[in-house]
């Protein structure tokens, strides 16, 4: 088995990162040894390796938060009919998927279709997911609501965007370049406002007389919250699913008091910690199935296999990617 181990804490992976060849395998008896097919590199990923994270590393830690593969074996103390299935490994930030095979406990690994392709569904247990929870889970929307998000070209806004274009919400989508807003565009999102002078009256403007429901946060800038937040109805939330800046976003005093807007946050983890194992299994066969009927997509610029760690961990950092990195046990791409 090969995986690849983060053996100190620190923001450079090229000195912190290596490959363990032949590690042994120890299926206990409430474990599945899984045969990974795809892993994505996150950003959580890279903020966990740095110590910058929400969760520690326990040194030495195994790396990679999510993935796909299949059931090779299964613990005493599991259904053996998980075995040759396809599963979805849950991050936890202690078992890792940058690996060709993984041992997990079996409660952190979900069956999906055969049917769609492993790369994309590598990327569900995490974006995906947020991005439904963002829409499911803080205000009851209906066809023709309208909800805002910065950072839309990130992989939560534009998973945000694919779902809510499939419910018939509309989209109120910010960015900073007009490249990233014509990507958006072709993703279906209703409005896309590039950020800078006047971008409140522009949003409010666009939105000729409607309120967002909703606005989903993931800059940290609290500049552009307060640019954003008149255009929310009152007694509306305000949801942090990332912060880019590194700062923690704000309401205005006046939305805040005067107008009832709430902020509010997710963390993946927290959202797998607290939900029924039923409503979980639910909630990623929906998502798997629109991977397979290609309403949910991410676009991917490589993927390598483990031996080419460095080139991989360095090709993530890379500023003005197109699309995600991923390793992909096996094949030949790069």
């Amino acid at each position: 088995m090969s995986k690849l181990t983060l053996t100190d804490i620190g923001p450079d992976l090229d000195r912190t990162v290596r490959l363990d060849d032949g590690a042994d395998v120890r299926l206990g008896d409430q474990d599945v040894l899984v045969a990974i097919e795809a892993a994505p590199i996150n950003n959580a990923d890279v903020l966990f390796a740095a110590g910058w994270f929400g969760v520690q590393p326990q040194l030495p830690n195994e790396l990679g938060a999510e993935g796909v593969g299949r059931v090779l074996r299964a613990g005493s103390r599991v259904d053996q009919s998980l075995v040759g299935r396809r599963v979805l490994v849950l991050p936890t930030f202690r078992h890792g998927t940058w690996a060709d095979e993984t041992v997990v406990p079996a409660r952190h690994v979900v069956p999906v279709t055969d049917r769609a392709d492993a790369l994309q569904l590598a990327m569900l247990p995490v974006n995906p997911a947020t991005a439904r929870a963002l829409l499911n889970d803080y205000v009851a929307l209906e066809p023709g609501d309208w909800v805002g998000l910065n950072l839309a070209n990130s992989a939560v806004g534009q998973y945000v965007v694919a779902l809510a274009k499939k419910a018939g919400v509309r989209t109120l989508a910010v960015v900073r370049s007009e490249e990233a807003a014509e990507r958006i565009r072709k993703l279906g999102a209703d409005v896309v406002l590039v950020d800078g002078e006047g971008l409140g009256e522009r949003a409010v403007k666009a939105l000729d007389g409607a309120q967002l429901r909703l606005l989903l946060e993931g800059t940290g800038d609290s500049t552009q919250v307060a640019e954003l937040a008149p255009a929310v109805e009152p007694g509306g939330s305000v949801v942090v699913f990332a912060a880019a800046t590194g700062q923690s976003p704000s309401v205005p005093l006046p939305d805040l008091i005067y107008r009832g807007i709430s902020l509010r946050a997710f963390f993946i983890l927290n959202w797998l910690r607290d939900t029924p194992r039923e409503e979980l299994e639910r909630v990623y066969a929906e998502l798997a199935e629109l991977v397979a009927q290609g309403v949910l997509r991410a676009e991917v610029e490589a993927a390598y296999e483990l031996a080419s760690y460095r080139e991989a961990l360095a090709h993530a950092q890379r500023t003005g990617r197109s699309g995600k990195i991923l390793f992909a046990p096996g094949r030949n791409a790069a």
